[in-house]
C-alpha cells in the first residue's frame, strides 16, 4: 500500500525438502469463483511469471567466488565510492563506499562491490554457478504454464551483461526458482526439487500417494 505496488506474491518452502508450504498472491483471487475476477488474477504468478530477481541474485555470485575459490568472506574490494564505469555505462551504489569485504558486498547490497567480484571470477564461472542452482530450466513443480526464466548464454555476455546479471538485471526468474535456489543455501547446498502435494488420501483417509522429497543435486 505504502508504495502502490500493483500486485506481489509471497511464498514459504521447507528448505530441507522442498515443500511449498504456502503461495499468496495480491491481487487476491478466489478459485471456486474465478469467473468473477479478471482474467490477469486466474494465473498463478509464482509460477508463470518471469522477473528481474534484482539483488537477490548478488547471494549466488558469491556463492559462485566462494565455490571456486577466487574469494574469501573477507576478501576485499575497492568500491569506488559510489560510481565505477564499464565501458560506456557507469554502475552506482545507492551510498559510497570505499573498501568493502565480500561479506560486506552482500551486507550492504553494493552493486559495485559486485562487479568487481564479477570481473575476478569471469563470466563462464558465474553462469555456471547460476545454471548449477537451477536458473535458465523448470523446477518440474506439479503446476501447468511454468516458466524457466530467461537466461542467455555467457558467450553473448557482454561486460556490462556481466555485470548486470550479477546483481539481479538482465536475467529473469520465477518465483519459485528462486525460492528453491535460495533454499539450497539454506539447506547446506543441496538443490530441493520442489512440490505441493504431500500426501493424497481417500475419504477413509487411506494413504494413496505420498511424495517423498527429491534432492536433484549438491550445488
Amino acid at each position: 500500500i505504502d508504495h502502490k505496488a500493483t500486485s506481489g506474491m509471497a511464498l514459504v518452502m521447507n528448505p530441507n525438502t522442498g515443500e511449498i508450504l504456502s503461495i499468496a498472491h495480491f491481487p487476491v483471487l478466489n478459485p471456486n469463483t474465478f469467473s468473477k475476477y479478471n482474467k490477469q488474477t486466474w494465473r498463478n504468478r509464482a509460477i508463470t511469471d518471469p522477473f528481474e530477481p534484482g539483488s537477490t541474485m548478488k547471494i549466488f555470485l558469491a556463492a559462485a567466488a566462494l565455490e571456486n575459490n577466487y574469494c574469501k568472506p573477507d576478501s576485499i574490494f575497492f568500491c569506488e565510492n559510489g560510481n565505477y564505469r564499464v565501458d560506456k555505462d557507469i554502475i552506482h551504489d545507492t551510498h559510497p563506499y570505499e573498501w568493502l569485504s565480500l561479506s560486506q558486498i552482500i551486507r550492504y547490497s553494493s552493486n559495485i562491490g559486485v562487479t568487481k567480484v564479477s570481473e575476478k571470477i569471469g563470466k563462464k564461472v558465474l553462469y555456471d554457478m547460476l545454471t548449477s542452482f537451477g536458473f535458465g530450466t523448470k523446477t518440474d513443480i506439479e503446476c501447468p504454464g511454468e516458466t524457466s526464466g530467461i537466461m542467455s548464454h555467457y558467450l553473448r555476455w557482454s561486460r556490462i551483461d556481466t555485470s548486470a546479471i550479477a546483481f539481479g538485471q538482465g536475467i529473469s526468474v520465477s518465483a519459485v526458482q528462486l525460492l528453491t535456489a535460495a533454499s539450497s543455501i539454506a539447506n547446506g547446498g543441496l538443490l530441493m526439487k520442489p512440490y505441493l502435494v504431500k500426501e493424497i488420501l481417500d475419504e477413509d483417509g487411506n494413504l494413496i500417494k505420498r511424495t517423498n522429497p527429491v534432492t536433484i543435486k549438491r550445488v
